[in-house]
């Protein structure tokens, strides 16, 4: 069968799902090839994968550079108080300008590929949007279960989308998602009203290419909990108060009976760090989120959907503080499960954290309702499951 992938030019978008189902799909004998832009085709293509690139597909970064996308104007105070994602922008972001280039693409790899199922990431429309007007099977790997999928204003610029392609509107909020859906997290993650009935779940290997972990981390004190935070790779990037953040959490660590392991990010190197240092506070530009996870009491986090994935999988609770996208969606659902606590960024004093963190450890109904989770993500069968499932569409 020839199953064709596709995916945002956007490496967070490409890593935590659309490769290594791809890498499954090739192991069981499938031709694959995953389609994107030419930004990451090189992440693709170093897995030993096949990468069609799509010449008029933008990331968003650079959409936003050449000012063919407007970010709304809160983004700017981004790393200073928490910024939402709202129902307008991602419809005009993601199912309209993003998606709008991947279909026409789309359209001519498809015809010229001819895959029997295109299976898209699921806030990438251009592969459901082109699966649809060449009628070929499709489906959707879950990246960002709490984005706002069937919002009426999502709804209203797909059918727009669909109108171009001569597609009749549907009524269906969860039209994109309905013939099957790939998520990665336990069901009750999903909040009730977006529980689909043939939506199905997987549980995602741990990544073999992070190594060994750090020595040094490796090393650190047993005789305190071990607190793991990390505002993840774009925190550097962000317009406004992210240093800040970082030293309040540095700060905030220092002072409890914790040994704290901190990523500054991948470009911020901790010897030129001119911030504060606690004894207890172990600085690093990159950790090995994954397995240090395993071994960790609790886990400070913007909240992104690939960290919060991993903490699950680990049992770990979780202080959010979430920065931009579908990561305050996330935060809030993480406090309706009560395996997390929200702090946006504006209320992020050194108290309030503080009392997060001491919350967090002491409670002990955290850690055994993330551990719950953990059981259920662990009991869900693996992406060998997945690619024998998503292949049944097209059989």
């Amino acid at each position: 069968m020839r199953i064709l992938i596709t995916a945002h030019a956007i490496y967070s978008h490409l890593a935590p799902l659309v490769l290594p189902v791809a890498e499954r799909a090739q192991e069981a004998g499938h031709e694959v090839a995953v389609a994107t832009g030419a930004g990451v085709v090189q992440h693709i293509e170093e897995r030993g994968l096949t990468a069609l690139t799509l010449p008029n597909v933008q990331s968003m970064g650079e959409a936003l550079q050449d000012g063919t996308l407007r970010l709304p104007p809160d983004m700017e105070q981004a790393g200073s108080v928490t910024v939402e994602l709202t129902p307008e922008f991602f419809a005009a972001a993601f199912v309209g300008h993003l998606a709008e280039a991947g279909t026409r693409d789309l359209l001519e790899v498809a015809r010229s590929w001819q895959p029997d199922l295109i299976l898209h990431e699921s806030t990438e429309y251009g592969g459901y949007l082109a699966a649809e007007s060449l009628g070929i099977p499709h489906g959707a790997l879950d990246i960002a279960p709490m984005a706002p999928y069937a919002h009426p204003v999502v709804t209203e610029e797909l059918n727009r989308q669909r109108g171009k392609l001569g597609l009749a509107p549907v009524s269906d909020a969860w039209h994109t998602f309905r013939a099957f859906r790939a998520g990665v997290v336990p069901e009750d993650f999903y909040p009730t009203d977006s529980r689909l009935p043939g939506a199905r779940y997987y549980q995602v290997p741990a990544q073999a290419a992070q190594g060994a972990l750090d020595p040094d981390i490796a090393q650190l004190s047993t005789d305190r909990p071990l607190v793991l935070a990390t505002l993840g790779s774009n925190v550097t990037r962000l317009p406004g108060g992210a240093h800040t953040l970082l030293e309040t959490i540095i700060e905030t660590l220092g002072e409890l009976p914790v040994t704290g392991v901190v990523a500054l990010g991948a470009d911020r190197d901790p010897r030129q760090w001119d911030g504060p240092r606690p004894d207890n506070v172990h600085l690093t530009s990159f950790v090995q989120q994954e397995l240090l996870l395993r071994s960790s009491d609790l886990f400070i986090t913007h909240a992104g959907f690939n960290g919060t994935r991993e903490a699950l999988a680990a049992g770990v609770p979780m202080v959010a503080v979430p920065l931009f996208a579908e990561q305050s969606h996330n935060a809030d659902r993480l406090q309706q499960l009560g395996v997390g606590t929200r702090i946006d960024v504006q209320d992020v004093t050194r108290d309030a954290l503080s009392a997060a963190v001491r919350n967090a450890l002491e409670d002990r109904s955290y850690r055994s309702r993330a551990q719950g989770l953990q059981r259920r993500a662990h009991a869900l069968p693996d992406l060998d499951r997945l690619v024998e499932d998503a292949a049944a569409l097209a059989a």
